[in-house]
């Protein structure tokens, strides 16, 4: 006190001026060291001082001192800013008038309070007389008494009315049950509205301010007060905050929020847990270990869960809903006015806010407007869902707020009717997929919606589009994404899938598109998918064959909350990681059918991505991720009930559009769905079971390890008959084949576009063997179309054409034979059995009758097809198929024998097993049976129409037909046609069909092998392999005896040319095919630059031929060399090559088969080349051809002593030295142009060997087509004269040994004078080489390399094949002395599809099948 009184005695001192400042300020710090307290005492002082400087005496000198005095104090004694909130006199003057207003409003001017003498007593009374009133019981006279009372209070204590009006408020909103009571006394102390609203109003900007909360219970007031009109919601609103750009600005920044939380939601990381909480898996968080993992050390689910739930609660704050409903007053309000169930003065208010931001604010807002709409559709719920099992007692009680809701015509009228459902999803827009907040509102919904389609698909209701409109969108929009924001709801997802199921699947794609995409416009969609996605990830990389129970349960869960996000999230590791496929396909057990479904659209939106490359950019090969989606897709078709149509047609739509890509989803559907899988590759055996019985190929015929799933078949063919699905897919599969060749392999790489047609055959084939399986042979018939509108509308191949049409003949053919049975039967009448003869006369009929309707369809496609094709023979080929022509009795053995092993191998306790085999035997033998009954009839057909089967007209033309029409196109369609056209071969040269050149055909064939397999692919080339190999065995095995081929063969007419070929003439031809065999495939494999495709084909031809070629023991060693050199030279560059060779290599050391050592012993032909006398070659002339054979001039003597020259023709054998012995002659020039006379003189002249068998070159053009015949080429024209003349004939068996003598020797001379020749050579052109320079040196070389390709080509000639009779070229423009025509040549031959095409000049404008690089695929048979 007495530091107080100095210094203001000081501070006067100051004012007065009887001190100085400066003085004033040293004895301040004087008393500063003594007194830490000075700073507050002396601030005192100076506000107390400070007034009696403006009022001395001398104001100005005073008030400066002051000012002067208060400087000195500023920052050393007393802080600057406290100074100035204190002092005037360092206020600026607005500062400084604010302070004095305040100072006034705080000390002169006075509340309103008590101004009418109020006493306290009254305000408690009437307190407790409103509380008293509130508890006790209501009934109508109460509010009267209780207005008495107040009124008596009013006059009595001497209250202010409008307070008392504040205190019945306040007491109003403590106790709002009592609502009616309050709401009455107001109205009974008639309040006025506008007053009501200020007061209520003053409220609200009471806790306006900063950190105070609005208090919920003001929101219901008001929401009672708006509801009985006793105040306006406008008015109410002007009191309210936030305004509408604040409002904005929080939606904005709540939608910013949203995102980063979604963001940050899609990592988690776990490296903040403890290890101890890591011991082990909590599968539930209840300490219980899950199955199959109970060892594994990995952190609970629950955790991570909790784990992220935090770090998104810690983002979140400021934006959960208590602290926005605190303050955000309008939204409050509307709240609380729902909650009241007066939607339509909500509605209002909420229509003034943004788009969604009442509703994402505030689920309680939600579930209250939820339960407006969950009232109003009540009573219709129970007439259209309910069971009403407990009857009137199910029926829920009204709530007093509902029933005053109805009553004021706020609420929502009751739903009555279907239209009125429709107009209730204005509501539930505004709800969005939010009525997932209440559980029970949303599945009554989604309860009436499939009551409502299941009446329209039933007949009950008439589809009104209007209203289906209306209720997809509500769907789409409300029920679908619904299930996101529930909670693991598995029982929503099976009743949401009761209603999708019944819209088509493009409906459900759509939906399933909106629900994945358009989260935007819901932040909470948006956050929770968030958090979906990183628990999956947490999730997947824990999954592995071990952990698949456990992580699949996982999987599970997260799948019922949003399942596209996990399941696409998984099929991009499944593209990434092939090897996770299994354990994918496994965790997926626990999805339900919405979530399957879910699956197969995300499977088609990989799939249609536009941004993913179906092939590599590296070798133009399918991508993995494409290969991997197609395993996975069959392994998920396979094993779960999924859904089919969608992902067929996705597939049809790509075919439409000219995309093959897509097609191996089919081919792995169809494999992994069923037995069938593609015949490339199949092994013989196989093969052979393929052409039995429908259960002989689905025991044997399958080579899948897979289990045969028959309900997986049956899911596939229900999905192909709906909508004709599988004929359509067909007829795609077909056209796109053609369109790969002619158009699309002009761009893509050679080695690409065989593999998709192989693809596309492959596919084509597993999809007719699937549907003439699994479909009755009937019902196949009626959706196929006929062999006339494939060929002409839809521009199908004959083999593909007939390919799905040929189950629909004997379809046809089995109906009329049934039927004729029935006659038959009718007409008896002691009702006796049919004999076997009377059944095979039906049988024949009716497959005569078939025969005659597809011969009719043909000539309606071509009129003048009869012309140059013999149409029968045309008609039956197409037609048959195995089962037709032979009884894999093999098969069925091999098969039975298996179940009996298998029987036995079955423990005695499995009964079933072993009744299950035994019936399966029992079957199998039956099918067997009919199979030979059916097998003997068509033989019988067939021999008895033999004759009619090629008419004589055609035996000039029908070598080129049968080959380029028939055989080649079937054969190279696949493996099982292949074999199906070699054993029909046979078939028709055992049934010594006239006018059939079985001879040529195999001639023809093996002589242009390499044009035939230069086009082909590698299944094809597979196939015509096949061909190949049934024909070389079964010349094979002619050749091998004698009494085979005279059994087989004599007097056969396909084995008749000019006269009947012999068994020693045609073991010549046999061994000149090995020879030209051997020829082409060492041209093709020593040649460097011969393309990958005739490699490839040529390796596959020699592989699957290694059964019949080579034979001769310097053929092996030879191709041996070859293939080992191909092997080494390609390794490491085009591996696949190498390793064919290597394979090739493989099998011929590994066959058993008859090596011939000698070539004589193979065939009457000397065993090495041998020259006596050897002239200087000339060069050809101009104008001669280059397969000229060279000729050598050898003195001999006859036997009358006297000379001749005798010429022949000289082969090099391409065996490395080993070639056929020959007598040589001097080489003569060839004219250019002979004309025709000189042709026959020099025939005549001409001679001929007889040990090779070939024609001499001499002759300058072939005889006329009737005469050339392959014995005529194999025998000397002077034959016959000079066999009685000669007596040392090499045929005569009595100087044949002395033949071989000489031979032998001759052999030694002829090799040692090959070896000098050889040395003479190689020292030739190194000294040409030194000579002559590097030039000189390659143009030898090239020389060298152009004669040796031109020996090794002019091999056997070919047999010329019959000329037509209308063919109106001379026999010397095709002669040997043609300009135009070459024979060998550097280059190999090019690639052609089959055997050179028939074209005719009024046909010119139809389309070639051997041409594939001309004409539209989509051109008319």
């Amino acid at each position: 006190m007495e530091m107080f009184e100095t210094l203001t005695q000081l501070c006067l001192d100051i004012v007065h001026m009887k001190i100085s400042p400066a003085e004033a300020f040293e004895r301040i710090l004087t008393e500063k060291k003594d007194r830490d307290a000075l700073s507050s005492e002396l601030m005192d002082v100076l506000v107390l001082t400070e007034p009696e400087s403006e009022f001395a005496e001398n104001a100005s000198t005073s008030k400066a001192n002051f000012e002067s005095f208060v400087n000195l104090l500023t920052n050393t004694i007393i802080p600057e800013e406290i100074l100035r909130l204190e002092l005037d006199c360092l206020k600026k003057d607005d500062h400084n008038k604010a302070i004095i207003r305040l100072k006034t409003k705080i000390y002169f001017k006075q509340a309103k309070f008590n101004l009418f003498r109020e006493e306290s007593e009254g305000y408690s009374k009437l307190i407790t007389e409103l509380m008293e009133a509130s508890e006790s019981s209501p009934h109508s006279d109460h509010p009267k008494i209780v207005k008495n009372r107040v009124l008596s209070l009013i006059g009595q204590f001497n209250l202010d009315p409008n307070r008392v009006t504040d205190c019945i408020l306040e007491v109003f909103e403590s106790f709002p049950r009592q609502k009616h009571f309050f709401i009455s006394l107001l109205k009974q102390i008639d309040v006025v509205p506008e007053y009501l609203c200020a007061i209520l109003g003053f409220k609200y900007t009471f806790h306006q301010t900063d950190k105070k909360k609005t208090p919920y219970s003001l929101y219901v007031l008001t929401a009672y007060l708006i509801q009985y009109e006793m105040i306006d919601l406008m008015k109410i609103l002007a009191y309210m905050i936030p305004k509408a750009e604040a409002i904005k600005e929080g939606h904005r920044a709540r939608m910013t929020n949203a995102n980063e939380r979604a963001s940050k939601a899609e990592t988690i990381s776990t490296a903040s847990i403890p290890l101890l909480d890591s011991r082990g898996y909590e599968e539930n968080g209840n300490g219980e270990r899950g199955g199959g993992g109970g060892t594994t050390s990995t952190i609970s689910f629950t955790t991570v869960i909790q784990l992220q739930e935090d770090e998104d609660t810690k983002l979140s704050e400021g934006f959960n809903e208590e602290s926005v409903l605190a303050s955000n007053q309008k939204l409050g309000l509307a709240c609380a006015l729902l909650e009241n169930g007066n939607w339509k003065q909500a509605q209002l208010l909420i229509d003034r806010l943004p788009e969604y931001y009442a509703v994402q604010a505030s689920p309680r807002l939600c579930r209250a407007l939820c339960q407006i709409i969950e009232r109003a559709i009540d009573e219709f719920y129970r007439k259209n869902c309910s069971l009403n099992i407990f009857g009137d007692a199910s029926k829920p009680r009204k709530s007093s707020d509902e029933q005053e809701g109805e009553e004021t015509g706020n609420g929502l009228k009751p739903v009555e009717s279907w239209e009125e459902l429709g107009k209730l999803a204005s509501v539930l827009w505004y709800l969005g997929p939010r009525l997932a907040y209440r559980a029970t509102t949303n599945i009554k919904i989604l309860r009436l919606l499939t009551n409502y389609y299941q009446k329209i698909e039933k007949g009950e209701l008439q589809r009104d589009e209007k209203l289906n409109e209306t209720f997809v969108e509500v769907v789409s929009e409300c029920l679908l994404p619904s299930l996101t924001l529930s909670e693991t709801n598995v029982s929503l997802s099976e009743e949401l899938w009761q209603l999708l199921q019944l819209f088509p699947y493009s409906w459900r794609y759509w939906m399933y598109s909106k629900w994945n995409h358009e989260t935007a416009r819901h932040p909470e969609m948006h956050i929770m998918k968030g958090k979906i996605h990183g628990r999956t990830k947490y999730v997947l990389k824990r999954l592995s064959k071990e952990t698949v129970k456990m992580m699949g349960r996982q999987l599970g869960k997260l799948c019922h909350i949003h399942p596209s996000t996990v399941l696409s999230y998984l099929l991009s590791q499944v593209q990434t990681f092939d090897n996770f496929i299994g354990p994918v396909v496994d965790s997926l057990r626990y999805l339900t059918s919405l979530e399957f479904d879910v699956l197969t659209y995300c499977i088609i939106s990989q799939l249609a991505d536009p941004s993913k490359q179906a092939l590599k950019s590296t070798d133009a090969t399918i991508s993995p991720w494409l290969q991997a989606l197609g395993t996975l897709v069959g392994s998920l078709y396979r094993r779960y009930p999924l859904e089919l149509n969608g992902m067929l047609d996705y597939v049809l739509n790509q075919l439409k559009l000219c995309k093959s890509y897509d097609m191996l989803l089919l081919r792995e559907i169809i494999q992994n769905m069923s037995w069938i899988e593609s015949i490339s590759g199949a092994t013989k055996d196989q093969i052979e079971a393929l052409g039995g019985g429908d259960l002989l190929k689905q025991e044997a015929g399958g080579y899948s390890t897979a289990t045969k799933n028959r309900k997986a078949a049956q899911r596939l063919r229900d999905a192909l008959l709906k909508g004709d699905l599988a004929v359509g897919l067909c007829i795609s599969i077909a056209q796109q084949k053609e369109h790969i060749i002619y158009n699309e392999s002009a761009t893509l790489p050679l080695k690409l576009v065989g593999k998709m047609v192989d693809q596309c055959s492959d596919t084509f084939q597993q999809l007719v063997s699937f549907l003439s399986v699994y479909m009755r042979s009937e019902d196949f018939a009626k959706r196929v179309p006929t062999v006339r509108e494939l060929l002409s509308e839809y521009s199908l191949g004959m083999e593909a054409t007939m390919c799905l049409a040929r189950p629909t003949f004997f379809s046809r053919i089995l109906d009329t034979y049934d039927a004729a049975k029935r006659v038959s039967k009718a007409a008896l009448e002691d009702k006796a059995r049919l004999d076997s003869q009377q059944k095979t006369e039906m049988f024949t009929n009716a497959l005569e009758q078939q025969v005659e309707e597809l011969m009719k369809e043909l000539r309606e496609i071509r009129p003048q097809i009869e012309d140059t094709v013999p149409l029968r023979f045309f008609a039956v080929f197409w037609m048959l198929t195995m089962y037709d022509i032979e009884v894999p009795v093999s098969a069925y053995d091999r098969t039975i024998e298996s179940l009996k092993k298998q029987s036995s191998r079955e423990d005695s306790h499995s009964k079933g097993n072993k009744k299950t085999d035994k019936q399966l035997e029992s079957k199998l033998k039956e099918e067997l049976k009919r199979q030979t009954e059916h097998v003997e009839r068509c033989k019988t057909w067939l021999l008895n129409r033999k004759d009619s089967l090629i008419d004589e007209k055609f035996h000039n033309s029908v070598l080129e037909v049968l080959i380029q029409q028939c055989l080649l196109p079937r054969a190279i369609f696949s493996e099982l046609d292949a074999v199906f056209c070699g054993q029909f071969f046979l078939m028709l040269h055992e049934m010594r069909t006239p006018f059939f050149p079985t001879i040529y055909i195999i001639d023809r064939c093996f002589e242009n092998t390499i044009n035939l397999i230069a086009g082909l692919t590698e299944n094809e080339a597979n196939a015509l392999a096949c061909f190949y190999e049934i024909l070389l065995v079964t010349v094979q095995r002619w050749h091998s005896d004698e009494k085979i081929f005279e059994k087989e063969c004599a007097g056969f007419p396909g084995m008749i040319t000019k006269s009947a070929i012999e068994y020693q003439t045609f073991r010549k031809l046999c061994y000149r095919w090995q020879n030209r065999f051997q020829t082409m495939f060492k041209l093709v494999l020593t040649k460097e630059d011969t393309n990958y495709t005739l490699i490839r084909n040529s390796l596959i031809m020699m592989t699957k031929l290694t059964s019949g070629f080579p034979v001769l023991s310097h053929a092996v060693e030879t191709m041996e060399q070859i293939a080992t050199k191909l092997k080494e030279r390609e390794k490491g560059k085009r591996d696949d090559l190498s390793l064919k060779a290597a394979s090739y290599v493989g099998r011929l050391k590994m066959r058993q088969v008859k090596i011939f050592a000698q070539n004589s012993d193979f065939a009457q032909v000397a065993n090495k080349k041998v020259v006596e006398k050897i002239q200087k070659k000339k060069e050809p002339a101009e104008g001669e051809p280059v397969d000229k054979k060279a000729k050598i001039e050898k003195t001999t003597k006859n036997g009358n002593g006297g000379t001749e020259k005798v010429k022949e023709a000289v082969e090099q054998n391409g065996g490395g030295g080993a070639g056929v012995t020959t007598k040589v002659e001097e080489r003569k020039k060839r004219p250019v142009k002979t004309s025709s006379s000189t042709s026959a003189a020099s025939t005549k002249d001409s001679k001929k060997d007889g040990d090779d068998g070939e024609v001499s070159s001499k002759t300058p053009s072939p005889p006329p087509a009737k005469k050339t015949r392959i014995g005529d080429r194999l025998k000397r024209p002077d034959e016959d004269s000079k066999d009685s003349k000669d007596p040392k004939d090499p045929k005569d068996p009595k100087e044949h040994s002395d033949s071989e003598k000489g031979d032998k020797k001759r052999r030694e001379k002829s090799r040692e004078r090959k070896e000098g020749k050889e040395k003479k050579r190689e020292e030739k052109e190194r000294k040409s080489k030194e000579n002559n320079g590097e030039k000189e040196a390659k143009k030898e070389e090239k020389k060298k390399e152009r004669d040796r390709i031109k020996e090794q080509v002019a091999g056997p000639a070919l047999p010329e094949p019959p000329t037509k009779k209308d063919d109106k070229r001379t026999s010397s423009s095709r002669g040997g002395s043609s300009k135009n025509e070459k024979r060998g040549g550097d280059e190999p031959p090019k690639a052609a599809r089959i055997a050179e095409p028939i074209r005719e000049k009024s046909r010119g404008g139809e389309r070639d099948r051997g041409d594939r690089n001309g004409g539209s695929h989509r051109k008319n048979y």
